[in-house]
């Protein structure tokens, strides 16, 4: 038995182990039994530390500009892996947007040596900076990214830091709008030369389809019947079947808008663009022209958001009446009780997509007079 030091290799009952730190398995550096000590484990072992200290000298991993060991060189390498590339676009930008409020803070900082304070006060400052439902993804996003790397790292014994915060999801958003609002809403935009933004919220309006629906959605998903025009497409988030209601409006609405572009849309592409007829990069983008809009309709004060003409059409069908189990259907939700048994026993229609039209016609007649009674008081 030799007495020379081995680096990062311990023995034990005349085995020899190589047991590399958190940070060096952060580098994919992982434990390994050497077996009974003799010259050629003694010299595999001195062979791990020759490689790790090349490693350690070499300059950082191309494709990220972070140091390597760094949660910034881990999450360049996680966007590399094959289950990154199985995650939906809509995930993707969820990560992306995360990232913007976690890099500048810990993306520089070695893996294994962020501390839950430094989640805790990231967060805290997150949260009075940008809000709680911000505060609510960064974090969410961070569990997942150090989730991905104790078990790719195999980091044993390491626990993650963003699991030692509580993380309590945000309420929920209430907020809606009024039917007489929204053709405010479209000759607002109509009128600042947003003409896609003016068919986007005529489409959302009658489908109460989710923003990303909106903007992906492609001239080839536009199809029509004996009793009309509607959508007809899978969704972006679950990928769920889902058809959507248009009104003869909507449907001139988008006729004349195509005419008025001086190129054609390929079949398979997005529908709604910017001004400038580039297509909408992301969903930051799309709210931002959004927020153009509803600012010049109703003023800086105005919050809702596009997000909200689905609430708002529930309400509208509610308020007529409508089954829960159909609105489940049309917003690809599990609003009812029983989202298993729904999806198998009724799944989506456009006649029924065509029937929470007709209910949300009702429901926005009672609405108008409660805020009518509202104004006379």
């Amino acid at each position: 038995m030799t007495t020379t030091r081995l680096p990062y290799t311990r023995r034990k009952r005349g085995r020899l182990f190589w047991e590399p730190t958190p940070a060096m398995r952060a580098l994919g550096f992982e434990p390994k039994p050497l077996g009974p000590e003799t010259p050629e484990s003694i010299a595999e072992a001195r062979r791990l530390y020759e490689s790790w200290t090349a490693a350690n000298a070499a300059p950082p991993d191309r494709g990220t500009k972070w140091p390597p060991g760094t949660l910034g060189a881990y999450f360049d390498r996680m966007k590399t892996t094959s289950a990154w590339a199985k995650k939906k676009p809509r995930t993707h930008e969820d990560y992306d947007r995360a990232w913007v409020r976690l890099g500048p803070a810990l993306a520089a900082k070695t893996l294994t040596r962020i501390t839950v304070e430094d989640v805790e006060k990231l967060a805290d400052e997150i949260q009075v900076a940008h809000g709680a439902h911000e505060r609510f993804r960064a974090v969410k996003v961070l569990r997942a990214i150090f989730a991905d790397a104790i078990v790719r790292l195999r980091l044993t014994g390491y626990a993650s830091p963003a699991k030692g915060i509580r993380n309590p999801q945000p309420k929920g958003r209430s907020a809606i709008w009024l039917g007489a609002e929204v053709p405010i809403l479209v000759a607002t935009a109509e009128r600042m030369g947003r003409h896609g933004m003016a068919v986007a919220i005529r489409i959302g309006w009658d489908t109460l389809f989710s923003p990303v629906d909106v903007r992906t959605l492609t001239p080839a998903e536009i199809r029509r019947d004996a009793k009309g025009a509607y959508i007809g497409r899978d969704r972006v988030k679950t990928g769920r079947e889902a058809y959507g209601h248009l009104s003869a409006a909507t449907e001139a609405a988008i006729a004349a808008y195509l005419a008025r572009l001086k190129f054609t849309i390929p079949a398979n592409a997005p529908l709604i663009r910017q001004r400038d007829g580039a297509m909408y990069r992301d969903k930051d983008t799309f709210a931002g022209d959004f927020r153009d809009v509803r600012y010049e309709a109703f003023g800086k004060e105005e919050r809702r958001q596009f997000q909200d003409l689905r609430r708002s059409g529930n309400v509208e069908a509610d308020a007529a009446g409508a089954d829960k189990s159909t609105m489940a259907e049309i917003l690809a939700n599990t609003m009812d009780q029983s989202a298993f048994l729904d999806e198998t026993y009724t799944p989506p229609t456009v006649a029924k997509a065509r029937e929470v039209a007709k209910l949300r016609l009702e429901g926005r007649q009672k609405l108008a007079g409660e805020v009518t009674r509202r104004g006379r008081k």
